[in-house]
This record gives C-alpha cells, sequence and structure tokens, in this order.
C-alpha cells in the first residue's frame, strides 16, 4: 500500500527574509521613538506617581535599550540584533496581554471563576468518563455508535463545564471591554508584537544574518524558560532592585519619592564615641543627634538610629545561641537515628515534625509553656524544686520564671523555641550524610582498634564537612531573619515583637516596624539592604572556612 506524503504546510510569508530585515529595521525605528515618548511621557505625566510610574519607567527603559541595540545590530547585519529585537517584540506583546488583562480585570476574574469552580465538577466527571469511553471504544475496534454518544456526550459536558462555571459570560464580558480605542490598540500592539517576534524567529531570517547553530540553541532554551525567568524578573529582581532604589529616597508608598541619596544608610550606621568624666551624662559626651547605645566604663557609645543597633545587637546574641543548640545535638541525635534498631523510622518521623510545623501554630504553644503562672515550664520546675526541697537540708525557693516578661530571659526564650523547630531537620540533613559514608572505613578503624569517639572524630566529622557547612550556612541565615517567632510571642509590645525592652529586637522586627507600621519605605528597604550585607558576610566567611577545609 503506498502512502503519499504532503509537504508540510507554513504560514504564508508576505515578505521574503531580505526584504523582511530591511522592514523590519524601520519598525524598530518607529519602535524605539514610540518607546522612548512612551518613557518621557511616564517621567512626566501627572497620571502616574508612586510605584506605577517606577514600574512604567523601568519598562519602557528596558524596551528602549533592547530597541537601540536591536537598531545598531540590524543596520551592521549582525546576529545579536535579531536577538535585540526579537526580546524587544517578546517583551513589548507579554506586556501588552498583560495591561489588556490588567484594564478588563481578568485577574479578578479568575477568583471569581475559581469561586464557582465547584459547580463545574460534575460535568468535569461526566467529561472525563465520556472520554475514556471513547479511548476504550477505539481500542477494542468495536462499538461504532457507543463511541460517537460517548463523544458528544462529552462536547455536551465541556460546553455544560464552560456555562456552570460561567467563563462564556466571562469571555463575553472581556471581549466587551475591549471594544473600545485604548482596548483594541492593546490589542493591535499585542497581535502585531508577536507577529514581529514570531517571523523574526524564523528560519530564513536567522541564515540571511548568518546566525550560529549555538545562537539558535540559546534562543530556544530562552524562549522555553522565558516564563520562569519573567516571573523571576517581576517577582524576585525587579523588586529587589526596587527596594535598592527606594532605600536612596525618602518615600511612603503612596506619594512621589524624594531622593535623598545615602542619606537613610548614613543614619543607620552612624556611630560617635565620647569620654565621659565624672558627673556628665551621655548627652554631654556625645554629638548633637546621637543618642546613648551602650557605655563601658567612661566611653559612651551613642548611635543616630539606637534601636537597629540594639536590633543587630539582639539578633548576634541570637545566633551566638540559636546556632550551637540547633546543629550540635542534631549532630548526635543523628547518630543514634542513624542505627537499625526498630521502629527508628517512627523516631525520625517524630523528631522531624517541628520543622514541618507552621511558626504561628509552634510559636503559639511555647507562649502557653512559656506563661509564668500556668505554663508547664515553670509548672515542671515547681515539682522539681518541691522534690528537692523534701530532701534533708535543701532549702530551694521556687523560681517562677518570667519567661516573655523579663527583659533578661525573653531573648533566650526564642533561642530555646528556634533550637526545638530545626534541631530535627538539621538531624534529618546529618543523617542524609552520615549514610552517605563509606561503611569500610568503619570497619577498617575497628580492626586498628579505634573506639567510638576516635571513629566519630576522625571518621564521621571530616566525612560530614560538605553537610555541616550546608546546615551551619543556612540555619544561620535563618537566625539573622528571624521573625515570625518574636511576632506570635511578643504580639502586644511596641514594636510587635520587640519584647520587653526591645530585648527581643530584631532587624527584620525593625524593618516591619519602620515600613508597614510607620511607612518609612526609604528607610525600611535601607535597613533590608544592611541585614543583606550581614547575611553576605556570613555566607562568605562560611564558603571560605569550607574551602580552607577541603584544601587542607
Amino acid at each position: 500500500m503506498t502512502t503519499l506524503s504532503l509537504p508540510r504546510m507554513r504560514p504564508p510569508r508576505l515578505l521574503s527574509a531580505s526584504a523582511w530585515l530591511q522592514a523590519l529595521l524601520g519598525w524598530r525605528v518607529l519602535h524605539t521613538l514610540a518607546v522612548g515618548a512612551g518613557l518621557w511621557w511616564s517621567l512626566t505625566s501627572a497620571a502616574l506617581e508612586g510605584p506605577g510610574r517606577i514600574a512604567a519607567v523601568a519598562a519602557a527603559s528596558v524596551v528602549l535599550l533592547l530597541d537601540l541595540g536591536a537598531v545598531a545590530g540590524l543596520a551592521m547585519r549582525r546576529s545579536f540584533g535579531r536577538s535585540l529585537s526579537l526580546a524587544a517584540d517578546y517583551l513589548t506583546f507579554v506586556g501588552a496581554i498583560l495591561v489588556l488583562f490588567q484594564r478588563n480585570d481578568v485577574f479578578r476574574g479568575l477568583d471569581a471563576l475559581g469561586a464557582t469552580f465547584v459547580r463545574g465538577v460534575p460535568f468535569g466527571v461526566v467529561a472525563i468518563l465520556a472520554w475514556v469511553v471513547t479511548g476504550w471504544g477505539e481500542q477494542r475496534g468495536t462499538l461504532t455508535q457507543v463511541r460517537r454518544i460517548a463523544r458528544y456526550v462529552a462536547y455536551a459536558a465541556v460546553a455544560g463545564l464552560l456555562l456552570a462555571v460561567g467563563l462564556l459570560p466571562g469571555l463575553a464580558t472581556f471581549l466587551a471591554r475591549t471594544a473600545t480605542p485604548e482596548g483594541l490598540l492593546l490589542l493591535v500592539v499585542a497581535v502585531v508584537s508577536g507577529y514581529l517576534a514570531w517571523r523574526t524567529f524564523q528560519s530564513d531570517v536567522a541564515e540571511q544574518l548568518e546566525v550560529s547553530n549555538q545562537t539558535t540553541r540559546t534562543l530556544d532554551g530562552l524562549l522555553f524558560a522565558s516564563p520562569n525567568l519573567l516571573g523571576f524578573a517581576a517577582f524576585f529582581a525587579g523588586p529587589l532592585i526596587f527596594s535598592l532604589f527606594v532605600s536612596l529616597t525618602e518615600w511612603d508608598a503612596f506619594g512621589d519619592a524624594e531622593f535623598i541619596g545615602l542619606a537613610n544608610y548614613t543614619q543607620i550606621l552612624a556611630l560617635n564615641v565620647g569620654i565621659a568624666s565624672a558627673g556628665q551624662s551621655a548627652s554631654e559626651v556625645l554629638a548633637p543627634g546621637y543618642f546613648e547605645w551602650f557605655s563601658v566604663g567612661n566611653v559612651v557609645v551613642g548611635a543616630q538610629d539606637v534601636l537597629f543597633w540594639r536590633s543587630i545587637r539582639n539578633i548576634v546574641v541570637f545566633t551566638l545561641f540559636a546556632l550551637p543548640l540547633s546543629t550540635i545535638p542534631a549532630l548526635f541525635l543523628a547518630t543514634l537515628l542513624n542505627s537499625k534498631a526498630p521502629g527508628i523510622k517512627v523516631f525520625r518521623a517524630i523528631y522531624f515534625v517541628p520543622s514541618i510545623a507552621g511558626v504561628v501554630a509552634v510559636a503559639l504553644i511555647w507562649r502557653q509553656l512559656f506563661d509564668s503562672t500556668i505554663g508547664w515550664l515553670n509548672y515542671l520546675i515547681s515539682l522539681t524544686v518541691s522534690g528537692l526541697n523534701n530532701l534533708p537540708g535543701v532549702a530551694i525557693t521556687d523560681p517562677r520564671i518570667q519567661w516573655l516578661s523579663d527583659a533578661d530571659i525573653a531573648l533566650f526564650s526564642l533561642v530555646i523555641v528556634f533550637s526545638w523547630m530545626f534541631i530535627g531537620y538539621n538531624a534529618v540533613l546529618f543523617l542524609a550524610g552520615l549514610q552517605g559514608v563509606d561503611n569500610t572505613l568503619y570497619e577498617a578503624a575497628m580492626l586498628d582498634g579505634a573506639n567510638r569517639w576516635q571513629r566519630f572524630r576522625n571518621i564521621t566529622l571530616p566525612a560530614l564537612r560538605p553537610t555541616t557547612f550546608f546546615v551551619v550556612a543556612s540555619t544561620g541565615i535563618l537566625t539573622l531573619q528571624l521573625f515570625g517567632e518574636n511576632v506570635v510571642l511578643f504580639p502586644t509590645t511596641t514594636p510587635i515583637g520587640a519584647g520587653p525592652q526591645n530585648s527581643t529586637l530584631t532587624p527584620v522586627v525593625y524593618l516591619y516596624e519602620q515600613g508597614f507600621r510607620r511607612f518609612a519605605f526609604g528607610y525600611a528597604s535601607a535597613v533590608a539592604w544592611v541585614l543583606f550585607v550581614l547575611i553576605f558576610f556570613f555566607t562568605l566567611v562560611q564558603f571560605r572556612r569550607q574551602r580552607e577545609q577541603a584544601e587542607g
């Protein structure tokens, strides 16, 4: 039996590749002028202010740079001109679609669609069953009539699903809202930009510019990865750069930002040292605008922002205690869990549970445990003291520790909560590292007469260096970002989560206070970047230690 092989049909191309490149160069020039005009409008228009103006300026600036590079590349008939032209048209297409969706309230419509989704579940189940029957009949090659009926039932069920969830009325509303001058303009921009990007992507255009196979493969990969890359740019890299700009301004998140340069950083980091004579107060020896942070003897250290430096002191003390208490016990716990005792998997799960429990739930439980009058911790301490007092010659006063109201103890209460949460998680990480150690090393050491401690020190610890590095680095970063536990354990203090006399105030808590309660977003962004630098140097130190140990 002979089969005919038909040529693959391609969409019609209005221009040849050479003519298309000339037309594309003209289009890029016009597009550059239009984007430049849009950038100027974004900078000068009174209709935009605050984040809207900044977002519009940033988007127009990126597209304008791509257009300028594309014009230069296409004029010189270089391959990078095609790549930049593709990027500019693709971003214009995505931007026009998103603005059109936002203008037509599509995203709110999706929320409404989710609320009505339950009504379409029966129709969806019927459609799936009908398609299953159709597929089963095709495999059997029989029951043609049943297959036809099942297919019609599936079509009807899909139509019922669309009607039940309100998708068809929503589509009609979308089309009605698009049928306006602004909506049609956005639709035309999206269609034209999409077609230009598709046509420029074709192989004949690449051949005209002698694009290499490596460049083609790179563009293919970037095209498939573009949704993720755009999401990263919109929700991570973009806000990160935006916060850096905001940190150089004085802005309340509503009006236009006032650029003040490094003034926020100067106020945050400024310190002053004075020597106090007998009878002198701190305000007399410190420069104007500085307040006492701490004193050693007659040396007084002042700061313009005392609360920020208090938060740095608290987080350093917290890290010094919480980091070893979260890692060292986890290592020894992992060695115990690495046995083959009956039921050991149950214990592994039990120790891991606190790490997957919500921060709010865990903090609320510990808040009850820390209660000075009805909490279990003080109750157990009271029982222990009562038992010891029954011994002859022993008289101990019940301490009744004020876990959450004593400024000297509140921070260590946070250390207990944090360590309890992450010991199990770190133990699982250490356990994974232990199971990767070659057992023949232990057998050889035992034959040489090494005891348990010697095997642990000379075999286990060196083999766990990569795991230890990851555990210490990740746990240290978490300690420096402490926030949720403070807020739940100390919800009534000012700032919220700061504890008694600001004893549990941390940089993230202070950032939250400045940004979301006082609306000083410029200052809060500067605090965030200072914290970023602190975390960066902590991680850098860990990396260097790991490298030195590996080289040694």
